[in-house]
């Protein structure tokens, strides 16, 4: 097979290193800028600097593992090359390998999260890092920490993107801390080569193995940020919901956080995209794949040869696939290895599984406008009622009535949302039902953002993160927020400091939460205020949607 633009000799060849690919600088420090001064931690001395809210100092860039280049590609996380001198932590550390073409300006995430360079550090394999924003003043304060994980398809995204600026969510007496990882085929390859190797025998799962090592690193260093180890969330949204509940699931992760934080991930608790594998089958398939793609049988050290530039610039296959994501797509996804995971850690439901674990889970009300609408998009009613036939039988018609081609396009996308949010509630359910240790909150987002022909994309997939993360700013090119967003970031944002503190998101002057019980209590975030409520404006359709996803998962 001869590649777009190399051969296979080639990508075995030496060949530069791309353009965007750095290595991390280190600038020693002369004076404390920030309350807590020069703080030891794995690796060496480092320091913060003041943010844009009075007190809360942020960290950025600290590197958690060592870099993963050469004979760390593919291996578990290695510990930290330690540096000399005060780091002074101004710097947001590298992207981990990724494509920089993906979401670009122009584009609709590219013009809402990606295009300002100061958020938008260089692409490298030195991208095991996280950093950290934090209110205390003192070291001792043993305040509550969030762990944040990016989303972006497990292929993309990094811990610096704007809508995670953190400093008016960690003002409300958290630290937070957001991680980057592993993403795309260097956060998933599982060959035998890579087990054999691994002292624990572990088959994969590299991005699992990253977030557990961000774990222990908050446990062996957050105290001297002021935090608490032993009072540890993690949460993500999309991506990072996956790999929230891929740690809800492994026992490398047990014991080092309390509760969990899952935004927009389609399927609630339930398998998405793909079941869990044995590690035996897993390893065997990705060996055929990658002897496919190459057309040759491909070793760990080949793999580890080819230069880091060729996954973004050569292209395979009859559809001119990047090799990066014909390599992502090949393989992939979770490995139970008897390690990082078991076949009884990756069932959620089975009893006591989440016990003394706090839950909040949620997604929004559009969230197919952006991951695959077109704001042109029409559907013929033939085909309309034919794709809901197939889905709904013959309910849907008094839930879903539509007028014309455009209207039944909109209302197809609006259904995943609608499934998804009863996918939540269902699995929110079924935890506290197997786990009534566990005290479980459920929200619907449902406050469109103003701009952008909002009429259309309305409450898009990751419009919450402006809210729960307080991130919204009027800084140029952000969008025209009015006074009932700020409202609502600020109540969603004490909502979720309140639940990081305490498993409960309630607090003075917030209107109930209530709890996962018997009922089908949940939070509606919607015209800049919280509902609690029972059902979305549309019960016919919450009523559908809860049949196919009990009838998906063989419950009912």
């Amino acid at each position: 097979m001869v590649f777009a633009s190399y051969t296979i000799r080639a990508l075995f060849a030496g060949v530069l290193l791309l353009p965007f690919i750095s290595v991390s600088t280190i600038t020693v420090a002369q004076d404390a800028p920030s309350p807590l001064g020069v703080i030891a931690i794995e690796g060496g001395k480092i320091q913060g600097v003041e943010t844009d809210v009075p007190g809360v100092t942020v960290f950025k860039g600290i590197p958690y593992a060592a870099p993963t280049h050469g004979e760390n590609r593919f291996r578990a996380p290695q510990p930290v090359e330690p540096w000399e001198g005060v780091l002074v932590a101004d710097t947001w550390g590298d992207r981990a390998m990724q494509w920089e073409g993906v979401n670009p300006v122009g584009g609709f995430y590219g013009d809402e999260f990606y295009y300002d360079p100061d958020f938008m550090p260089p692409i490298s394999e030195n991208g095991l890092n996280l950093n950290v924003f934090t209110p205390a003043q003192t070291p001792n304060e043993n305040l509550p920490v969030y762990m944040w994980i990016h989303g972006g398809a497990n292929a993309h995204g990094f811990a610096s993107e704007q809508e995670f600026w953190a400093t008016k969510l960690a003002a409300k007496g958290i630290v937070l801390v957001s991680v980057q990882y592993r993403v795309g085929p260097f956060g998933d390859l599982a060959l035998a080569a890579v087990q054999e190797e691994d002292p624990n025998g572990i088959a994969g799962n590299q991005r699992i193995q990253d977030l557990v090592t961000a774990l222990e690193w908050i446990r062996d260093n957050i105290s001297g940020f002021g935090g608490d180890p032993n009072s540890v969330t993690v949460g993500g949204q999309s991506a990072g919901g996956f790999n929230t509940i891929s740690l809800l699931k492994s026992p490398l992760a047990r014991g080092l956080f309390k509760r969990a934080i899952v935004q927009s991930v389609f399927f609630g608790l339930f398998d998405g995209f793909s079941a869990p594998k044995e590690a035996s089958e897993k390893m065997k398939e990705n060996q055929k794949a990658l002897e496919e793609l190459f057309d040759k049988p491909m070793t760990l050290a080949d793999l580890r040869a080819i230069p880091a530039e060729a996954f973004f610039s050569t292209k395979v296959g009859a559809d001119s696939t990047l090799l990066y994501y014909a390599i992502h797509n090949a393989i992939g996804g979770t490995v139970i290895d008897g390690v990082s995971f078991t076949k009884e850690s990756v069932d959620l439901f089975r009893p006591g599984a989440l016990d003394g674990i706090d839950l909040m889970i949620g997604s929004v009300a559009d969230e197919g406008t952006t991951i695959q609408g077109n704001s042109d998009g029409t559907m013929e009613l033939e085909k309309y009622a034919a794709t809901m036939e197939r889905t709904y039988a013959h309910e849907w018609k008094e839930a879903y009535p539509a007028s014309d081609p455009q209207h039944a396009y909109r209302l197809s996308l609006r259904t995943i949302s609608d499934r998804a949010h009863q996918a939540d509630m269902v699995s929110a359910h079924l935890v506290k039902q197997n786990s009534p240790g566990s005290n479980v909150f459920a929200y619907y987002f449902d406050n469109p953002p103003p701009g952008r022909n909002a009429e259309f994309y309305g409450s898009f997939h990751s419009a919450e993160l402006w809210y729960f993360m307080n991130s919204m700013r009027e800084w140029p090119g952000q969008r025209p927020w009015t006074e009932k967003d700020y409202r609502l970031a600020e109540t969603m944002s004490t909502y979720l400091a309140n639940f990081v503190k305490t498993g409960n998101p309630n607090g003075p002057g917030l209107v109930e939460w209530k709890k996962i019980e018997d009922g089908n209590e949940f939070m509606r975030f919607a015209d800049g205020y919280a509902y609690s409520v029972e059902s979305t404006p549309y019960p016919l359709r919450d009523k559908l949607n809860r049949d196919v996803v009990l009838k998906q998962n063989r419950l009912n």
